[in-house]
Order: C-alpha cells, then structure tokens, then sequence
C-alpha cells in the first residue's frame, strides 16, 4: 500500500470520533483497501448476497454495495440504521436469516466484544451458503492496539488500564473493559483459529489488514506484532 495511503489512515483513524460522519468516512476508507485484498483474492462481490455483521456506522456496507454487492446490514443498536440501507436491528448470536441465505459474511471487529462467539460462528456457519465465504477480521488483543481505547495500558491488567484510560483518554467505563461498542474480551489469533474449527468453517486464508508483512502466521509473536488479523474461512 502507497505511504499516502497509509498517511490517510492515520489521519482518518485520529478523527473518527469527532462525528458519525468522521467515522463512518474511516470505516468506508478501510472499507475500500479491504474490498481491493478480497478481490485479488478471487473474492467474487459483484452480485453476491452480503451480510455485514456490526455494521457500526455503515461504512463498509456503504463499499461493499458500490462494489456490486446485495448487503444486508446487521447491528444490535437501532441507532445505527442511518447510513445503513436493508438494515436490521439483531443480535449476532441469533441471526434472523434462513439456512443459506448469504454468499458473504463480513464480520469486522465484533468477535472481541462477544461474551459467546462460537455461538456467532455457529449462526455464521448456518446462514452461507455451500461454499459460501466469513471475512472474519480483529484486533488481537496483545497487540499494541488490542483493547481499542484502552491501548497500550492493557499491557499492565485490566485494573490499571481503566483507571489509566480514564485518566488520558476521559474514558468514563467503570468496572471492567468497556469501549464505544460495549464489552471487550481478550480475543486471540489462537483462540479465534480454534472456535472456527469448532464451528466447523474451513481457514482458507490469514492475513495482516493492511500492512505489507503478514506477522499473522508467525508463531509466538503474532499476538504481539498483528495490528489487525483478517481470517478468510468457508462453509
């Protein structure tokens, strides 16, 4: 990727809380880059049934649909059906979708702040289609920005990083891991490989988003050098 690129990223990534429209502009640019991986990856969009799990603002179902896709946009907040075209309102662990409803599944940064994931992977799993792709893609945890706004006061437990997040960053979380999308778990590469096997999806690929070395298939330090692991698996 271009250094202007990752220059635009930085800068979106600064500012995407100052307003929805600032994060929705982040989503739809890391949105972009993503779809451009998936297509070199012989990922077919054009006229794929899509569902975008935690569609958030909406700014990668925004892409995803420029790019030729049918997308379904699934959130558990109301309030996120703006910029969201086919929205609907759902828990991920219990998706209101019949057997074999979707092409695509497109799950971005949700896993971590599910209490239950394997019962999402499992939906995931029912709901596409024979052969059917899961993007599937987190931050690890160890990495440097693995607790999202607690980053990089994880690093000294869970105690010291909320009181020290609250302190530089004026977040108002009080007991426990919280973020602007609800609770936050300790996900790892390793644990995310496992509950996909579990849930009977096939890894047909693993991969660093956006960055030009794929630390996600080095043992050991994956879990401290992957800023953002994506998983390819197929039903």
């Amino acid at each position: 990727m271009p250094i202007k690129e990752y220059i635009k990223l930085y800068r979106l990534a600064k500012s995407r809380n100052k307003s929805e429209k600032d994060y929705f502009d982040f989503e739809k640019f890391q949105a972009g880059m993503v779809i451009g991986s998936l297509k070199r990856k012989n990922i077919r969009l054009k006229a794929a049934k899509v569902l975008d799990i935690g569609s958030g603002r909406g700014g990668y179902s925004n892409a995803l649909n420029k790019n030729g896709a049918y997308v379904v946009s699934l959130d558990i907040d109301p309030g996120r059906s703006l910029n969201n075209k086919n929205f609907v309102n759902a828990d991920a662990s219990r998706l209101p979708f019949k057997q074999s409803s979707f092409d695509i599944v497109f799950c971005s940064s949700v896993i971590e702040h599910l209490k239950d994931p394997k019962s999402m992977l499992l939906e995931i799993k029912r709901i596409l289609k024979k052969n059917g792709v899961c993007y599937l893609s987190f931050p690890p945890f160890w990495s440097p920005v693995g607790a999202h706004q607690f980053k990089p006061f994880h690093y000294f437990g869970e105690k010291t990083a909320i009181r020290l997040a609250r302190k530089f960053y004026k977040v108002r979380s009080h007991s426990s891991y919280h973020d602007e999308h609800g609770r936050l778990y300790i996900m790892t590469i390793r644990r995310a490989k496992k509950l996909l096997k579990e849930s009977g999806l096939k890894i047909i690929g693993v991969s660093t988003r956006h960055f030009p070395i794929n630390f996600a298939k080095v043992p050991f330090f994956n879990e401290f050098f992957t800023w953002h692991i994506e998983f390819l698996a197929q039903r």
